[in-house]
C-alpha cells in the first residue's frame, strides 16, 4: 500500500479563493480601444461636458428667441425651453459619442 503524507492547507487554499495557490489566474486582453492615449471613459467625460455647455447655450439662445417674438414667461414656456435645449444636449452628446468612437 503506498502512503501519501496528508498536507493540511488553510480554508483559502483549497477552496481556491483570490490570491490563494489553487487560483487560476485569467490574462484579459485590453480592448483595441484602450491603447495609450484612448479611454472610454475620457470619451464618456467628454460627451458629458460638450452636452452641459450646450444645454446652457440652447436655453440662453431659445430664451432670447421667445423673448424677441413676444411669448409670455409662463410655466408652459419655461418647460418648452427645457426640453428644447435638453434635445439639443442629447444630440451634441451623441454626436460627441460617434466622432469619439470613429477616433478611438
Amino acid at each position: 500500500m503506498t502512503y501519501f503524507p496528508v498536507i493540511r492547507m488553510h480554508d483559502s487554499l483549497r477552496v481556491g479563493k483570490p490570491g490563494g495557490v489553487g487560483q487560476i489566474r485569467r490574462v484579459e486582453r485590453a480592448p483595441e480601444r484602450c491603447r495609450p492615449g484612448f479611454s472610454p471613459y475620457n470619451a464618456r467625460m467628454l460627451s458629458l461636458v460638450f452636452g452641459t455647455i450646450a444645454f446652457f447655450v440652447a436655453s440662453y439662445f431659445i430664451k432670447r428667441y421667445l423673448d424677441e417674438i413676444g411669448i409670455p414667461k409662463t410655466l408652459v414656456r419655461g418647460l418648452v425651453v427645457f426640453v428644447l435645449a435638453l434635445v439639443a444636449a442629447y444630440g451634441v452628446a451623441f454626436i460627441v459619442d460617434r466622432v469619439a468612437g470613429l477616433a478611438g
